[in-house]
């Protein structure tokens, strides 16, 4: 006898796009792996990502690391102006914004 059992993962991808000059998408990419038993989500133009067993844990996991990398990216081009990277207009408007709640509701968290 032969027994099957399926596996599902969730996924949610939220899309954002604020009105900036020019404008600015974030993307957010959010995945339960049953056999794992917890999420990965990632923050897709500032390349961060986080693994938590909760979805309340992986979120506020995903903001500590948005914000961190945004802090750190912001901080080495003062430093060196002539440092080029991509994610850096992201990262600028990360760090203007007032807080975490801010931050949550630009995500669509």
């Amino acid at each position: 006898m032969v027994t099957a059992t399926e596996v599902q993962t969730l996924e949610f991808r939220i899309v954002r796009q604020v009105k900036t000059t020019p404008p600015l998408t974030f993307t957010v990419e959010i995945t339960y792996d049953p056999e794992d038993k917890g999420y990965l989500v990632e923050c897709v133009e500032l390349d961060v990502a986080t693994w938590s067993d909760t979805w309340d844990e992986v979120v506020e996991n995903l903001l500590d690391a948005v914000w961190g990398v945004s802090e750190v990216l912001v901080h080495d081009h003062q430093t060196d102006p002539t440092l080029r990277d991509p994610r850096l207009p992201h990262a600028r408007l990360v760090v203007s914004l007032d807080g975490e709640e801010t931050l949550r509701k630009l995500l669509g968290l």
